[in-house]
C-alpha cells in the first residue's frame, strides 16, 4: 500500500512507445495544445525553450488546459521567482500543466512535487517530462495521495520550505474546500495558491465548483490575478460536453493566483483541530498498533 507516501518512477516505461497503453491510462479526447502554441512565442524565452521541446514531443497524451494558460504559469513563476523553492502540483492526470512547470525547474531554481491520488497518472507525468527535461527529472517526487495526506506526511514533517501549490485536482466542492482547509495547517510555509478550472461546471453529480471553493475558505474578498483564457458567448467550449456534460462559464477567468500575503484562511475556524482535517502522523499510527 503506498497512499500517502512517495514512489519511485518506473523504469521500464523508458523505453515504452505508447506508456498511457502500458499503464493503463485512458485518453479521452486526444487534444494536445503543443500544436497551438505558435502565437503565444516570442514574448518570453523561458516559454519559448519550453515549447520547442513540447512541440518535439510525439506522444500519445491529453493535455486538459488552454495554451494561454500554460504561457500564464510559467509567466506567474517568473513573477515569484527567488521568493519559493518548492512548487507542488496536486493532481497531474496526464502531464499538461506538469510540462510546463518542469521546464522552468532551472531556470527558477525550485523542486517539483507531483501529488495524486492515482499512481499511474503520477508514473505517466514522469515519464513524459523525462523525456522533455531529464536534467529536471532529479528534481521531482511523486506523491501517491490527496492533499491532506501530502500536508500531513511531508509539508508538517519538511517545514521551512517556500511552497507554490498548483491545484488541478478534484474539482468537487467538498474535495476542493477539504483540500484549501488542509493546506491551512502549513499556512506559514505558503507563498501562493494557484487554482485551475475555476470557470468549470458540469451536473449537479460531478459538483464542479472550484471557484466557490476558494471562496468558501478565503472568503469573497479574495485578491487575485486571473490566468489563462475566459471563453465568451454562446461556443462550443460554453455548452455542456458529452464528458460529464462539462462546460465553461462565460466571461469567468479559467484560474486564479492567489498571493498568500494578500489573503488569509476564513476557514476552518482556529479553534478546529488539525485532526478533523488531516490523517494522523505515521508515528501515532505506529504506536497505537
Amino acid at each position: 500500500m503506498t497512499f500517502g507516501t512517495f514512489i519511485a518512477p518506473d523504469t521500464t516505461l523508458h523505453d515504452v512507445p505508447d506508456p498511457a497503453a502500458k499503464l493503463g491510462v485512458p485518453i479521452l479526447s486526444g487534444y494536445q495544445t503543443r500544436h497551438q502554441i505558435s502565437e503565444l512565442l516570442g514574448q518570453n524565452r523561458i516559454f519559448d525553450s519550453i515549447a520547442e521541446r513540447v512541440r518535439l514531443l510525439s506522444l500519445a497524451y491529453e493535455d486538459q488546459c488552454s495554451p494561454q494558460y500554460y504561457y500564464d504559469i510559467v509567466r506567474t513563476l517568473r513573477d515569484f521567482n527567488g521568493q519559493f523553492d518548492r512548487l507542488v502540483e496536486v493532481g497531474v492526470y496526464m502531464g499538461g500543466s506538469t510540462a510546463y512547470l518542469a521546464g522552468c525547474i532551472d531556470a527558477f531554481d525550485f523542486d517539483l512535487d507531483l501529488v495524486d491520488f492515482r499512481s499511474e497518472f503520477l508514473l505517466f507525468t514522469y515519464e513524459r517530462v523525462r523525456r522533455m527535461f531529464p536534467e529536471a527529472a532529479r528534481r521531482i517526487r511523486l506523491f501517491h495521495g490527496d492533499v491532506p495526506s501530502y500536508v500531513r506526511h511531508v509539508m508538517l514533517e519538511e517545514r521551512g520550505h517556500r511552497n507554490i501549490v498548483h491545484h488541478d485536482g478534484a474539482h468537487d466542492f467538498n474535495q476542493v474546500v477539504k483540500d484549501f482547509s488542509a493546506l491551512s495547517f502549513a499556512r506559514e510555509d505558503l507563498v501562493a495558491l494557484i487554482a485551475q478550472d475555476t470557470h468549470l461546471r458540469g451536473t449537479l453529480e460531478e459538483m464542479n465548483f472550484v471557484d466557490l471553493a476558494l471562496y468558501a475558505v478565503f472568503g469573497t474578498e479574495l485578491n487575485y490575478a486571473s490566468i489563462g483564457v475566459a471563453y465568451h458567448g454562446d461556443t462550443e467550449m460554453t455548452r455542456p460536453n458529452r464528458f460529464q456534460g462539462n462546460y465553461f462559464m462565460p466571461g469567468v477567468a479559467e484560474g486564479v493566483v492567489l498571493p498568500m500575503a494578500a489573503n488569509q484562511f476564513l476557514y476552518p475556524h482556529p479553534a478546529l483541530g488539525m485532526e478533523h482535517f488531516l490523517p494522523p502522523r505515521r508515528a501515532d499510527i505506529a504506536r497505537a498498533a
